[in-house]
């Protein structure tokens, strides 16, 4: 899909798609259908060069039966006016611009990172050029210039046999994939003859030739770090091998603290940003940009000179590149495309397949499998000289003009926005007058009645499929020193004795993996904070090796060779800011290349007992990490997470303190230098005081070797003296009792709202009500279900959820991306206690479909050998037995609307009340008086100040 304005018509067309076709002309019977064939619904999304819809199922048979009914909306949707009104952009019975889309763009539009990615489309490609368009749609154009009309248009121009590529993946045969063509493709033989064909991107694209600098503003109320991307001309998408060479000097520039880029613009102790970030678009003429993120405000315009002045240095030979370094780079993209292709084989699959559709022949087979192998072309890079490296540096970056872009957070200019917008709506409303604003009303209250015809109920229950269907399941044999608790299957009799282990035996192909949880129980409290810094500091340190120092350098480099990925956090799947689940763990991960077994445990061994703290490099990573808070405190939803978060739990609770923990270590000890300590006090006492207690997972293909006395040996003097089994403390062992019910706070860079709230909820993943809740939740929240027509589908939120966590007790409510969030919130209690009251009846159908998309949730836990293997390990935490999955599945294939009766009552009639539940709301400073007399002011605290909020 091609456009040339700011209207947005790929991506509007994109939702109208799902609103019905000629064969089902009803608004979501696409994924009512969708849930019944083992799915969760449909999805979606708009790229500026193409336009790609999706489904995934369990079993092919779902699959088949959704196949024509899907192509059949994509080619002959109804695209009904009425449809567009409620999903692109209409203005209510307030006088105030809603819509799906509006919401969704409103949201995204004045952010840094767009504003200032668009002015480098711009500036890269001027003129008449679809590169630079907004296909999401600008929210003026969507106010006054995106039609109905113009969408049907464009439909016609695009949504083609012949502009259509269908990639399908997984266990299916495609003898019956084109029986169930078979109807679809009778039906297009049958219709008129279309216009010719011309393929899109086959314009040529204006030269760029001069270099451009420009300054972007955006709104925010925090101004101290902004973004700088510098831009230059890349290689068509078409020569792949180009491309990948591109990327791969990118990495080096950039991968690892070491690189060139990071080494003279990060890690230093007065830092230019704390990331370089590099990206290629592969356009038929490409792009190839690097970004600083969270650049010191006083730097913001020293950046550019210093990142050219680095890539300069390097092709002009005073600084030698680094041809060791270079293969280190390329061996770790091999691995990294391999385990990518074992961890998420569709992706690998469908995006080179996109790729080629775009840009490729789609006649030769030998470019799809140039696509399809990126390894041939990696093997080839690692023969290239040091000369032809250099060629590509200064052909695309030294040599060629560049487009610069300075991002400047503004709060003047939130202020000066805030006030526009009001203004401008203001001013709507009085042109409307009251006899408008009528007339809007009910032109949105006349699209909501047709949009909501639903179908016959023998329309829905002619797809039939099997609830519990056979599937294939993921060999994993557990091998333990801890227990037979948890495991899939027993790998063996024999036992490890040296530390608490967990061995998973699977069929994995390339990769071990490799975690490591370490007890911080015993951390004093004042140190907890720095745990999170201690997590990110020992892979970037020095460490004594037989008694010789290795510079941190050598340690980086080293690890870079040895692994596929490292990462520390607190808690299962973790990241930098928040903890994941059993969060008083510490954990190590590393992933290896499996002849690297030994080498990957000589890692764990000496980043857990040899890892020297020097204070530059605590500064250095310390300040790195501190650069980026600003950028999380201007989004949305992490505040949001935050808050509640801090509500629901204490300070000194792992489960709040991360994110929060940093905000204010920004004002206090990192910023006063009082961290950088000489004698690493800090650091020494909390390895000091992790608990003996801590436990390993190894995914492996496991061979007889290592299910013999080999494999304890390869961990000997891995333990921190005597070793027990963990705790598993759980996150709602540390709950506050209810008191303060909520907190509103406005941050200037949020233009939409975001709503979260909680309630306690069940604490066992054994407990007998999880599969009625799991169905509750998706019934009501369900694509095309109750929540979705009244809070998406009249435009009040881009997104919603409901969600119910056992470990930590509670069960969350979420409206993110609203434009009226107090009506959107309004509805959902309604919607609600309708069905809790009985005034709306459990349609059987309905509860079919939802006990479906369950069971799909479910398998698509397990989906991949990494993924299994992490179910496995948690399995083992909760002390589930070893058919888990199987029983639970059973049981919600029995779960009935008595149940849902039963489980409404007993915790979800909680959730919108304030005595049973705390509430956290972000919003714009523009909107906090009016959404706090929404939620009727006395049930939040109100606070504008968000450091001292948190």
């Amino acid at each position: 899909t091609e456009a040339y304005d700011d209207d947005g018509l790929p991506h509007t067309l994109e939702h109208l798609v799902f609103m019905g076709s000629e064969e089902y002309p009803y608004k979501g019977v696409l994924d009512l259908l969708a849930n019944r064939c083992l799915a969760q619904g449909t999805n979606a999304w708009t790229d500026t060069d193409h336009t790609c819809y999706t489904i995934t199922t369990a079993g092919s048979e779902g699959f088949l039966n959704l196949l024509p009914i899907y192509l059949d909306h994509i080619l002959y949707p109804t695209l009904t006016e009425s449809s567009y009104i409620t999903e692109v952009h209409h203005i209510n019975g307030d006088g105030e611009n809603a819509g799906v889309v509006y919401c969704e763009m409103q949201a995204r539009e004045n952010t840094g990172e767009s504003r200032t990615h668009r002015a480098m489309l711009n500036a890269m490609y001027s003129g008449r050029c679809g590169y630079k368009s907004e296909t999401g749609g600008m929210l003026e154009n969507l106010r006054t210039s995106t039609s109905h009309k113009k969408v049907c248009d464009y439909h016609r121009t695009f949504y083609r046999p012949e502009n259509l590529c269908l990639i399908i993946t997984g266990q299916v045969d495609p003898e019956e994939v084109f029986r169930a063509l078979d109807l679809t493709e009778q039906k297009i033989k049958s219709k008129d003859p279309l216009p010719p064909h011309v393929r899109p991107w086959q314009s040529s694209v204006p030269e760029f030739t001069d270099l451009t600098e420009s300054v972007v503003q955006y709104p925010s109320d925090d101004e101290t770090t902004g973004m700088v991307t510098v831009a230059w001309r890349g290689p068509s998408a078409k020569d792949l091998y180009k491309m990948t060479a591109i990327g791969t000097l990118l990495e080096y520039l950039s991968d690892t603290a070491i690189s060139p880029l990071q080494r003279d613009l990060v890690e230093i102790s007065d830092p230019y940003c704390n990331k370089v970030g590099c990206s290629i678009l592969e356009n038929s003429v490409g792009c190839v940009y690097i970004k600083c993120c969270n650049v010191p405000f006083p730097k913001l315009s020293d950046v550019k000179e210093k990142l050219l002045a680095t890539l300069r240095r390097i092709g002009d030979g005073t600084e030698a590149l680094d041809m060791p370094r270079m293969q280190t780079v390329i061996a770790r993209q091999i691995l990294e495309a391999l385990n990518h292709a074992e961890d998420h084989p569709h992706e690998a699959i469908a995006f080179s397949c996109i790729g080629h559709f775009l840009y490729g022949d789609t006649e030769e087979e030998v470019l799809l499998r140039k696509r399809l192998n990126q390894v041939e072309a990696f093997k080839k890079l690692a023969e290239e000289p040091v000369e032809y490296w250099l060629d590509l540096l200064n052909f695309y970056f030294v040599d060629k003009p560049c487009v610069t872009v300075v991002g400047e957070p503004s709060h003047a200019l939130q202020v000066e926005m805030e006030a526009a917008e009001s203004g401008r709506v203001e001013r709507q409303r009085e042109t409307l007058g009251e006899e408008g604003l009528l007339k809007c009303a009910k032109i949105i209250e006349n699209a909501l009645q047709q949009n909501e015809v639903r179908p016959a109920l023998d329309f829905i229950i002619r797809i039939v499929v099997k609830i519990l269907i056979a599937f294939t399941e993921i060999f994993i044999a557990v091998l333990t020193s801890t227990g037979s608790h948890g495991t899939k299957r027993p790998a063996t009799n024999a036992t490890l004795e040296v530390v608490p282990l967990n061995v998973s035996n699977c069929a994995v192909c390339w990769i071990s993996l490799y975690i490591v949880m370490l007890d911080t129980t015993p951390v004093p409290q004042e140190l907890k904070p720095y745990l999170g810094l201690y997590s990110e500091i020992i892979f970037e340190s020095p460490l004594m090796r037989d008694g010789v120092l290795v510079p941190h350098e050598e340690v980086i480099k080293q690890l870079a060779e040895d692994t596929v990925k490292n990462d520390a956090t607190l808690g299962m799947k973790g990241c930098r800011f928040f903890c994941g689940s059993y969060a008083h763990l510490l954990c190590i991960m590393l992933k290896v290349d499996r002849q690297k077994y030994r080498k990957g445990v000589q890692w764990i061994r000496e980043l857990m007992h040899q890892v020297v703290f020097t204070p530059e490099r605590i500064q250095i990573v310390a300040t790195k990490i501190l650069n980026e808070v600003p950028r999380h405190k201007r989004d949305g939803s992490t505040v949001v997470t935050a808050i509640l978060k801090e509500l629901n739990f204490p300070s000194v609770s792992y489960c709040s303190f991360e994110f929060t923990q940093w905000l204010h270590l920004k004002h206090e000890s990192v910023k006063k230098g009082s961290l950088i300590q000489s004698d690493n006090s800090i650091f020494k006492c909390i390895i000091s005081n992790f608990s003996s207690s801590h436990f390993w997972n190894i995914v492996k293909q496991v061979k007889s070797l290592l299910l013999s006395a080999q494999l304890p040996l390869t961990l000997t003097g891995l333990a921190m003296g005597p070793t027990c089994l963990l705790e598993m403390t759980q996150g709602h062992e540390h709950l506050l009792p209810m008191g303060q019910t909520g907190i509103l706070i406005g941050v200037g860079s949020v233009e939409s709202s975001y709503v979260m709230e909680s309630t306690p909820c069940i604490t066992d993943y054994t407990h007998p009500d999880l599969p009625a809740i799991m169905v509750f939740i998706e019934y009501l929240t369900a694509l095309e279900g109750p929540m979705w027509r009244q809070l998406r589908g009249l435009g009040l939120a881009y997104h919603y959820s409901m969600l119910a966590v056992p470990s930590q007790g509670l069960l969350f409510f979420s409206l993110y991306k609203s434009s009226h969030p107090v009506s959107a919130y309004k509805h959902a209690k309604e919607i609600l206690d309708e069905f809790v009251l009985g005034a709306t009846p459990w349609d059987p159908v309905i509860l079919e479909s939802s006990i479906s998309s369950v069971i799909f949730e479910i398998i698509e836990r397990e989906t991949t050998v990494s993924e299994a293997s992490l179910q496995s390990l948690l399995s083992s935490f909760r002390k589930m037995d070893n058919n888990y999955i199987l029983t639970l599945l059973g049981k919600v294939a029995r779960v009935t609307a008595e149940d849902l009766r039963r489980v409404g009552r007993e915790y979800f009639t909680r959730l919108f009340d304030p005595t049973h539940s705390r509430c956290a709301v972000v919003c714009s400073p523009a909107k906090v008086e009016e959404i706090s007399q929404g939620f009727r002011g006395s049930y939040f605290l109100f606070m504008n100040d968000l450091t001292f909020a948190l």
